[in-house]
């Protein structure tokens, strides 16, 4: 298998478009808030529902669109809607589960329509070392960068799903099946990178 047949699979990540974030209870106050709130987020996001108490409630955080897809503030964690479920559901995509959300705006209303998307395929980790390193300024006249060209998924531990998370990384990986249909099916707010394109900042 080689990464030009997969793709980073998010959001556009347009201000327009609702964000929602998760509610909790009045008083809920755990020892490290931050900590907390990645884990939760962490964990709905990879399929792991224990403790949970469904439906999830999120709020509008911002941005008024109603879109296909919403972010959550937390990265790879998205609700998408009953359209978005329905192409999943109808082209046999693996590697994906929903879980039961409520959703509302600002000032309360509710909006119908969404689940909460939780990723339960699988891979190896990325391996960095494989990546070409090239070198490129982002702006003329500015300063040049250093970059890694490709993102090197563990393909040798793919369990073979249409969605699936790498190990030790939130980022959500699909098939090209799966990028193929999602384009087609003109699904709004997704945004589709091929994992030998992608250039990430290099710090080393």
């Amino acid at each position: 298998m080689d990464i030009k047949e997969f793709y980073k699979f998010g959001s556009k990540l347009l201000s327009s478009t609702m964000q929602v974030h998760m509610d909790r209870p009045k008083g809920f106050l755990p020892i490290a808030p931050d900590e907390r709130r990645l884990m939760d987020e962490d964990r709905l996001m990879q399929g792991v529902y224990n403790d949970f108490i469904f439906p999830i409630v999120f709020k509008q955080e911002y941005g008024k669109k109603l879109q296909d897809m919403f972010d959550t503030g937390t990265a790879s964690l998205y609700l998408i809607s009953d359209k978005m479920k329905t192409v999943l559901e109808d082209n046999h995509l693996t590697g994906w589960q929903t879980f039961a959300v409520k959703v509302f705006t600002k000032k309360g209303e509710e909006i119908s329509g969404y689940h909460g998307l939780s990723i339960t395929g699988r891979c190896g980790e990325i391996d960095d070392s494989k990546s070409e390193i090239i070198e490129k300024r982002l702006v003329p006249n500015g300063t040049i960068g250093r970059f890694r060209k490709g993102l090197y998924v563990g393909l040798d531990k793919w369990d073979g799903s249409d969605f699936f998370l790498p190990e030790k990384y939130l980022g959500t990986i699909v098939t090209s099946r799966a990028a193929e249909i999602l384009n087609k099916s003109r699904l709004t707010n997704i945004r589709l990178q091929n994992l030998a394109d992608i250039e990430i900042l290099d710090f080393t």
